[in-house]
């Protein structure tokens, strides 16, 4: 068996010997005697199929598997990514690997064998959950989108995938995490440290984050604590007196507001904080972000993990991205899908860079260069434009409560403490 070292050396790149051979020998002590299985035809025409990915790379991703079951390094390098990626025993996804030049124009394929190999180990994690096979499916889509939305337009149409979203292809094969129609949900608690209440009459919600939360002069929330330097930052305040909350609320529109609300709990009821079941929304490229889209598959949500996760009752839909940046709204006309979309949700505030989410607009990792970044979509060249004006970029986060989704359309809490964004 060779070494990390010696594989790298003789595909011709050492420049990330530090990051492969991590857990290199643990990876080496598990391959297999006959070779990675994930290299054997049957299988990978299996894979394909159950992926989505196009039957004209097909030819293509045998040629590859049958060059590395030729080529020790090249097998070796393959089940060492698989290996990290799906079998580590701490999450340890693989970062920057050289790309096999000896491959040539299908060097991107041979992570991607690797990735699409996750199609048996999700049947089986569905199959144990009880999960109907269209489900399993539509969640398997995902290896094709990595490929065919991301990987191929950040390389002149060349297939492969990106190693640093193929980690993420972990969480399908061990946690409640399915795709659902246009949007993907995963069950688990909520990890975004907030407290929401609605009245108990008129169903107006209002959510506060925890007392002593750091914020901009307008409202946001940065990820370094030297960003709020020079600024007229604040803090939040939260606390409970006399049956009553009273804190500083976050706008649905998606900043913290500089003013004290109190809220009486004869009238008011928690709905929503930190560690509650809920389901945390991804948001898979391709394919149109409509209202109708998404309320479909929020409804789809609501329903299955109601009928399969009985016993894990869940109020809310919850996410943080870049698409839920309210300043989509100034850079959008008022009838894009994002923007549409945005004005049923609930914004909040979450610790974000000057870059947050860029990559997946750019396919280009912060900070960079803006007059060397792509301007072939109106996305792009609307938020070029944008940035060139000085105006410092931020991620967002939202919420939904599945009881409202009877009003989904008509922005439910566009009217809860009124007031434009700033």
């Amino acid at each position: 068996m060779k070494s990390a070292e010696e594989v790298l050396r003789e595909i011709g790149d050492d420049s990330q010997l530090a990051n492969v051979a991590l857990h290199w020998d643990e990876a080496m002590a598990d391959y297999p005697a006959d070779g990675p299985h994930f290299l054997a035809e049957d299988f990978i025409r299996r894979c394909r199929e159950a992926t989505g990915l196009d039957a004209a790379m097909e030819s293509e991703l045998l040629a590859v598997a049958a060059a590395a079951r030729a080529d020790e390094s090249l097998a070796q390098l393959a089940w060492h990514c698989y290996w990290r990626v799906f079998h580590a025993p701490v999450p340890c996804p693989p970062q920057a690997w050289p790309e096999p030049a000896r491959l040539g124009e299908r060097r991107g394929l041979l992570y991607l064998l690797a990735a699409i190999a996750y199609a048996p180990m999700v049947y089986e994690h569905h199959q144990r959950l009880g999960i109907p096979e269209a489900v399993t499916r539509e969640t398997l889509q995902q290896a094709a989108r990595y490929c065919n939305d991301n990987y191929c337009r950040g390389h002149d149409g060349r297939p492969g995938i990106y190693l640093n979203q193929m980690g993420w292809m972990r969480h399908y094969t061990r946690e409640p995490y399915f795709r659902l129609g246009r949007l993907e949900y995963w069950l688990e608690p909520m990890k975004r440290d907030m407290i929401v209440y609605r009245h108990r009459r008129t169903g107006q919600v209002v959510a506060f984050p925890p007392d002593g939360t750091r914020f901009s002069a307008d409202g946001y929330r940065y990820n370094r604590e030297e960003d709020y330097a020079n600024e007229d930052s604040w803090v939040s305040e939260l606390g409970f007196a006399n049956d009553c909350v009273c804190g500083t609320p976050v706008s649905p529109q998606g900043y913290a507001r500089r003013e004290k609300i109190t809220l009486p709990l004869a009238d008011w009821e928690r709905v929503l904080c930190k560690g509650e079941d809920s389901l945390t929304m991804h948001i898979p490229s391709g394919g149109k972000m409509t209202l109708e889209a998404c309320r479909d598959s929020l409804l789809r949500a609501r329903d299955f993990f109601r009928q399969y996760f009985p016993d894990r009752p869940v109020k809310a839909v919850n996410c943080a991205s870049w698409i839920f940046n309210n300043q989509l709204q100034e850079i959008l006309p008022d009838t894009a899908n994002l923007v549409r979309f945005q004005r049923e949700l609930y914004l909040y505030p979450v610790p974000s860079s000057a870059w947050d989410g860029l990559w997946f607009v750019f396919l280009k990792s912060g900070p960079f260069e803006l007059k060397d970044a792509p301007r072939d979509t109106d996305l792009q060249r609307r938020i070029l434009d944008f940035l060139a004006t000085g105006r410092r970029w931020r991620a967002s986060g939202m919420f939904f409560l599945l009881d409202d989704l009877d009003r989904f359309g008509s922005q439910p809490y566009h009217d809860a403490l009124s007031e434009k964004c700033s």
